[in-house]
């Protein structure tokens, strides 16, 4: 189909989703939205060299067992077929769903991207291009819309935006001005088989029953273009929430008194001019906490509607100094005519948030982005070494028996389902289980640095080594762990 290369070459340009130096990550499923999202960008870069390199990436969330293992065989041997780059990984969503108290559709979609921001990152690429199509955004926007929303979700999906509001990292969506219907009609054309998942009909779940059961019914009974509607909504809300936030930005700067944090993107307090704020109009002021709130590299998912309104509330119709957590992100003060927006630690002073990575045995491995290092030092247990070791140590320092270690060794923060034997302790626990008896607090543990060993932690930095790679009597050779600044 000839019209829908021309399209999405068409949206291509018109959003600059790709310059020609660019790598993309592209995120393929196996189904008929992410194979068409292959075929068509890959033919667009044969004409018009869209980008530099291209990697397929695929997550197995081991939700559906066999198929599931299929579908990773599926992409597998359709990067094959095109000659690209192939990364995947495997992750227990159900159980981390679980763990998490989420949806299975919310646990899927928060891994799925945590999947996508590392892998592009091992393979260093810069954009990450995924298959949502029109359908999808017009169920998104319904969606929201049934469960609550406001002007910016109303917009829907983007064509092109950053992974996180501070990421160099740009998430873009070539598809999202094409209906399903030409997706499918695609890819018959063009001969090309696709993986349909089985959970799509289940009806148990919310966003199925949009899809299945509730667009059909308004089509049927209300408007046969009922998902042309929502679109519609959805650009006209666009533009009005891209020039509200605009303004906001503009404003920001004119009530903006200080800021305190190590750099200008990421900072610690924002202090704001309560009297100038309160003379501008109160979606305004909604926005300018919004836009404090990722100067202070909060996750915007962390507050709703109703954080904001007691924000306002603190704001516009507090006579006395007060002070306020929000969710146990967020600070909120008024003090002589400011409000204080201030971020709460995320974790014990100097500890970095960690992507996974591979740890050099023996040598030193610097941490992407942090001021750390791994240091792995093999050595034999002679000479009174191991006693001197002891003397000197610190609790970022460990010795462990170097024949009960199998490489690689990783380095990251927890997962769910984590678990390990704690060294002495009288059996295996859950990493959660140990922080919480270890009063180690909510918001330091999703940032302590954890050594795993065949996908399980061994070593939790500052912590506790794992009992099975204890340092024995009969232990020949030491494995010495630093972790230090560097």
């Amino acid at each position: 189909m000839l019209q829908l290369q021309k399209q999405v070459t068409s949206i291509i340009k018109e959003y600059n989703l790709f310059r020609a130096n660019d790598t993309v990550l592209l995120g393929v499923s196996g189904g008929p939205d992410s194979v068409a999202l292959l075929s068509l960008i890959f033919d667009a870069n044969r004409v018009n060299s869209t980008y530099s390199n291209i990697f397929i990436a695929h997550l197995n969330h081991l939700i559906r067992g066999k198929e599931s293992e299929e579908d990773e065989q599926f992409v597998s041997d359709l990067a094959k077929k095109f000659k690209l780059s192939f990364v995947s990984e495997r992750r227990d969503v159900k159980e981390i769903a679980r763990e998490c108290k989420m949806s299975l559709e919310e646990a899927a979609r928060e891994e799925r991207y945590k999947f996508f921001e590392s892998a592009a990152e091992r393979v260093g690429a810069n954009v990450i291009a995924v298959g949502h199509n029109a359908d999808d955004n017009a169920e998104t926007i319904l969606h929201r819309i049934i469960r609550g929303t406001g002007i910016a979700g109303l917009g829907g999906m983007k064509p092109k935006r950053k992974l996180t509001p501070l990421s160099s990292i740009n998430l873009v969506r070539p598809l999202l001005f094409t209906w399903r219907k030409d997706i499918i009609a695609y890819l018959k054309e063009k001969n090309l088989s696709y993986r349909i998942d089985s959970t799509n009909f289940e009806t148990d779940q919310f966003r199925n029953r949009i899809r299945a059961e509730l667009i059909p019914l308004l089509e049927k009974n209300y408007n046969s273009k009922t998902k042309e509607s929502l679109i519609k909504l959805g650009e006209t809300a666009a533009q009005n929430y891209d020039f509200l936030q605009a303004q906001a930005k503009n404003l920001l700067e004119e009530v903006l008194l200080s800021v305190e944090g190590k750099t200008d993107e990421i900072l610690s307090e924002i202090v704001l001019d309560m009297h100038k704020l309160k003379e501008i109009p109160q979606i305004l002021q909604q926005i300018i906490i919004k836009e404090a709130v990722v100067r202070l590299n909060i996750p915007l998912k962390k507050l709703g509607y109703k954080n904001y309104k007691n924000i306002l509330s603190i704001l516009n119709y507090q006579k006395t100094p007060v002070s306020k957590a929000v969710k146990d992100y967020l600070n909120v003060k008024i003090e002589d005519g400011k409000l204080h927006l201030s971020k709460k630690k995320y974790y014990a002073e100097d500890s970095p948030v960690l992507n996974e990575t591979v740890i050099k045995i023996p040598g030193e491995t610097k941490l992407v982005e942090t001021r750390y290092t791994v240091k792995m030092e093999i050595k034999e247990i002679n000479n009174g070494f191991l006693e001197e070791f002891k003397l000197s140590r610190t609790k970022y320092d460990e010795a462990v028996d170097f024949d009960k270690i199998s490489v690689p060794l990783m380095i990251r923060t927890r997962r769910p389902g984590d678990k390990f034997w704690p060294l002495g302790s009288p059996g295996i626990q859950k990493v959660k289980d140990f922080f919480i008896n270890n009063k180690i607090s909510m918001l330091e543990r999703d940032t302590v640095p954890i050594v795993t060993m065949n996908g399980q932690p061994i070593w939790i930095v500052g912590f506790r080594i794992d009992d099975r790679i204890r340092v024995k009597k009969e232990t020949k050779k030491l494995l010495i762990m630093k972790f230090e600044k560097c």
